[in-house]
């Protein structure tokens, strides 16, 4: 559990280390799509595809989880009562 702890925080820092929000990053492509963006920008999105496609990649990679056995019962189960029942049924019947 620790592992995919550690994991998920190294891709929350990859996501952190884009400043954009999502109306500056559609705004971004934009300017990148219709050629009017300059060296800055199309550094900038270079790096938000890089941090985006790094963090899918590692997402999709990361084999499914199964989910955590189910705690043990702090008493175990009941099958004392059935013995003390045949116990009891026992003794009636060599009383008789």
């Amino acid at each position: 559990m620790g592992c995919a702890v550690l994991q998920r925080r190294q891709l929350l820092r990859r996501l952190q280390e884009v400043d954009l929000s999502p109306d500056e990053a559609w705004v971004l492509l934009d300017r990148v799509q219709t050629h009017t963006s300059s060296a800055d920008d199309r550094e900038r999105f270079a790096h938000l595809m890089r941090v985006t496609t790094a963090v899918t990649e590692q997402l999709r990679a990361e084999p499914a989880e199964p989910e955590p056995p189910a705690p043990q019962r702090l008493s175990p189960e009941r099958k004392a009562k059935r013995k003390r029942q045949l116990a009891k049924a026992a003794r009636c019947r060599q009383r008789q």
